[in-house]
């Protein structure tokens, strides 16, 4: 074995794997023989193994012993390497003292293992003990060809041994932890070395754990065994990961299609007839639960409808767009729905909290009469809608009336103005006004007024929903706006 003999350390370490190395294979294949005879005729074969086996323990521990830097001078040549070995009385190195070999190990699930080792031998031992617990086994005697193998199929362990010619077991360890789809792959290293230094080392670098030889069979199974088993929680947490990832894929896709759905329910901006209309809706999450319309309900009225449903997410939206429903298929019994105070009524009646998730609503309701300009309204418990005359003063359309769903028979008052000519009327949910501020103040509903009394006459949805997105200290509004302008001619 070619190794670097740059340092007096390396060579005695060089030195006693190369000693060691056979006697390690003598151990194996004697406890392996051993292990298939059984009977009484093969008693005495056993025995002698056993004594083998015994005789290149004690002394593969001798030259663990003797073989220490100071002790040992190695002279390296072209042609050989003398060593002068000094007597000495040093105890034997840390797992000297083996786990009896019949102790019983706990089962360990079968798994495919890489065995990486330059000595051929070892790897046949190796292999043929894992594959007697049931393993798969895959022997290369390279740290180039180990690589290679890792990235062109799966494996669930690397039994990696430390000292190799070319690349070494610990470059072959760092690549593989430097790999991303390497790197959670357990590594066991393996070797005859019996220096702490650098087992410490391999571990820093990631091993999972390490293993001396000759190879104690209960040991093996015990370490192969933890490591298959962190392997597979390992692996248990990224499918779940990844499965995780699927669902909110999915879960985010179709968010994406419920919000268009929503968005596509909503009434379209109108140009021309007895007003125009313009609007912007921006929900708070994937889903609002904010829902709105408007419609000519015959050649003399026409009808304005805002609801804001408490809270957010897909159950606000289910419900925003059922009672949009209701309101558009003019489905309440007995409601004239040119009288707003019947519609929140009506709408009361229909959906009380305790029978849709505890969620209520706020509302606005009017209803404009197209030959005397007066617009008749509601509210349940809904911020006023807020008429910007020409002239730029400000009349706010409020009622009085309860959040809808919360109080069983609540009555709802209408109130009436008159719509001066080239006046716009701006109704909104409070998600236009309740925004927090970059110094932790929040807006008030007198400062969307303020600003609605600002807005330019045209394109005044779009400037106003600017300057809230100015205004607010984040990236997403903490609640669903909408905002609605009326213009009349």
């Amino acid at each position: 074995m070619a190794n670097d003999l740059s340092s007096p350390h390396d060579a005695t370490a060089v030195l006693r794997h190369d000693l060691r190395t056979p006697l390690n294979q003598i151990i194996g294949y004697a406890e392996l023989v051993a292990e298939d005879l059984s009977g009484e005729e093969h008693r005495r074969t056993r025995e002698d193994l056993d004594k083998i086996g015994r005789a290149a323990r004690a002394l593969a521990d001798m030259i663990a012993n003797e073989i220490q830097p100071g002790r040992v001078v190695v002279v390296a040549s072209s042609d050989n390497v003398r060593n002068e070995i000094k007597p000495t009385t040093s105890a034997a190195p840390p797992y000297a003292a083996e786990i009896p070999r019949t102790s019983v190990a706990p089962s360990v699930p079968c798994a495919k293992i890489l065995i990486v080792d330059d000595e051929p031998e070892n790897c046949a031992v190796l292999q043929r003990r894992l594959e007697k617990e049931g393993h798969c086994c895959v022997p290369v005697h390279d740290g180039e060809t180990a690589l290679v193998r890792l990235t062109q199929e799966p494996f669930d362990l690397v039994l990696l041994d430390i000292v190799m010619d070319g690349l070494d077991g610990r470059e072959v360890l760092r690549r593989i932890k430097g790999n991303s789809a390497l790197r959670h792959l357990p590594v066991i290293m393996i070797s005859a070395l019996d220096e702490i230094e650098r087992v410490a080392e391999c571990v820093e670098w990631g091993a999972e754990d390490y293993l001396p030889k000759p190879f104690n069979p209960v040991l093996l199974r015990a370490r192969l065994g933890a490591s298959l088993e962190r392997k597979r929680l390992r692996d248990a947490e990224q499918e779940a990961f990844v499965a995780l990832q699927e669902s909110q894929r999915k879960l985010a896709s179709e968010l994406t299609e419920a919000a268009a759905y929503v968005q596509s329910v909503l009434p379209p901006p109108l140009t021309e007839g007895p007003l125009r209309t313009t609007w912007e809706f921006r929900p708070s999450s994937s889903l609002g639960g904010d829902a709105f319309d408007y419609e000519r309900l015959d050649k003399d009225t026409f009808g304005i409808f805002l609801l804001d449903v408490c809270g957010h997410g897909v159950g606000a939206a289910l419900l925003s767009i059922s009672v949009l429903n209701v309101i558009r298929a003019e489905s309440l019994p007995g409601v004239d729905f040119r009288n707003p105070s019947a519609v929140l009524a009506g709408l009361n009646t229909a959906f009380p909290m305790e029978r849709h998730g505890e969620m209520f609503f706020t509302a606005w309701c009017g209803i404009y009469h197209i030959p005397t300009r007066t617009i008749r309204f509601a509210a349940g418990g809904h911020p006023p809608a807020i008429m910007v005359k020409v002239d730029g003063t400000t009349e706010l359309l409020a009622a009085k009336g309860p959040v809808i769903g919360a109080m069983e028979g609540a009555n709802f008052t209408a109130q009436e103005s008159f719509i001066p000519p080239e006046s716009r009327v701006f109704v909104f949910s409070d998600g236009a006004y309740e925004i927090s501020r970059d110094d932790g103040t929040m807006m008030g509903h007198s400062d969307l007024v303020v600003l609605l009394a600002q807005a330019p006459k045209t394109d005044a949805v779009p400037w106003v929903m600017e300057q809230l997105r100015r205004v607010n200290s984040q990236e997403a509004f903490d609640d669903d706006v909408s905002l609605v302008e009326l213009c009349f001619p």
